[in-house]
């Protein structure tokens, strides 16, 4: 734990069911006159959007749509959506989904904005100041992402995931209202819930965390121990939802404050060539890096474990019961349906380790023969 360190947050954060028609309100009162939805088809298939567009039109706020945001962006999806805001004059971009959607935004704020590529932004610290404005509002319980300034796209280019990485990305108003995760498919809560518990775990683990990141992150494992299982097994159970949500927003702010460590290195060179969903990798990755780094944080790791309330005694029992629940919510099935070549696992495990952002934090050094060992092991090889 460091005794120097910085905090950073978004400037106001409202969460509670029925928020989402507070919006028009809340942008009324940052000021700005006009913004540019952004959500992606499948939200939009939902018909989710439909009353807040609808909200929106009426108090004449709406300077356009932008609906063609894909899984895991590439660059070329952040650019069209760059020109869209240049286009439209917006003000701010509201941006209503999942990781991808915010992800997205962020970075499109700073290139509209700034009239720059993204390119410019790609790496730590590389934005001269904020973008547009900004409202992220998610629509699952798993990335956090409205409460960070960590914004990962795909470089179709390389095949590899990148990250922009910066406090000028941080939105003007964060709102997390559960309601609108009522209708997630069981498949999908299961790897975004899994993949909050993965970034509370990691951030108060993480080598760079600091003591308000490590009590967000134990308030987050609270709520998501109890619950994740419950949300997956019985979708209507609206309470288990809302605490999801909670633990959601509290683990983004831990780990934005924080880091993510070897999991997530490891994920994204496998996530950036096979398009894995994110959540299903962290989901099951997180037994395997849990036990390569218990000798070097095991009371850490204890802590974890009693805050989730899961009967481990053990850093070995923790990272069993982590391999258990993926299996049971789906997610070990999930990843099987991917066939990976094992004449790729060099390469990623390669990409993971020089990974400095998320190695570097890590509790216990991550060596390539290690990668290459838990890629066989978690994959099946």
């Amino acid at each position: 734990m460091q005794e120097h360190f910085e905090n950073h947050l978004p400037k106001r954060v409202l969460l509670g069911r029925g928020q989402i028609r507070r919006l028009g309100e809340l942008i009324k009162q940052n000021g700005w006159k006009s913004i540019l939805l952004a959500s992606d088809r499948g939200i939009e298939k939902t018909g989710l959007l439909k009353p807040i567009l609808q909200d929106l039109e009426e108090q004449q706020l709406l300077a356009g749509t932008f609906f063609d945001i894909s899984p895991e962006p590439p660059f070329e999806d952040i650019e069209q959506l760059s020109a869209a805001l240049v286009e439209t004059r917006a003000e701010a971009i509201v941006a209503v989904g999942g990781g991808s959607v915010m992800d997205a935004a962020k970075v499109a704020s700073l290139c509209a904005h700034f009239r720059k590529p993204i390119s410019d932004f790609v790496g730590i610290g590389r934005a001269p100041g904020r973008g547009l404005g900004s409202i992220m509002i998610p629509t699952t319980s798993g990335t956090g992402s409205e409460m960070t300034y960590v914004a990962i796209l795909t470089d179709n280019s390389t095949g590899n995931k990148v990250g922009v990485v910066d406090p000028s990305i941080l939105a003007d108003l964060a709102l997390v209202d559960p309601a609108l995760t009522d209708g997630l498919p069981k498949h999908v809560t299961a790897a975004a819930g899994m993949d909050a518990l993965v970034h509370a775990l990691e951030a108060y683990i993480a080598r760079v965390a600091t003591p308000i990141a490590r009590g967000l992150a134990l308030e987050a494992l609270r709520r998501i121990g109890p619950n994740l299982r419950k949300v997956v097994e019985t979708p209507t159970d609206t309470d288990a939802r809302d605490q999801m949500a909670i633990g959601s927003n509290l683990a983004g702010m831990a780990f934005a404050n924080s880091s993510c460590c070897a999991v997530h290195g490891m994920a994204l060179p496998l996530g950036g060539r096979y398009h894995i969903p994110h959540g299903v990798l962290t989901g099951c990755f997180v037994g395997a890096l849990v036990a390569h780094n218990a000798p070097a944080c095991e009371e850490d790791l204890l802590a974890v474990a009693k805050a989730l309330g899961w009967q481990c005694h053990s850093p070995e029992d923790l990272a069993d019961s982590l391999n258990e629940t993926a299996r049971d919510i789906g997610l070990f099935d999930q990843l099987r349906q991917t066939t990976v070549d094992v004449r790729d696992l060099n390469q990623m495990a390669t990409d993971a380790v020089s990974n400095r952002r998320l190695m570097d934090p890590n509790p216990q050094p991550l060596e390539h023969s290690d990668a290459v060992s838990i890629y066989k092991n978690v994959l099946g090889l």
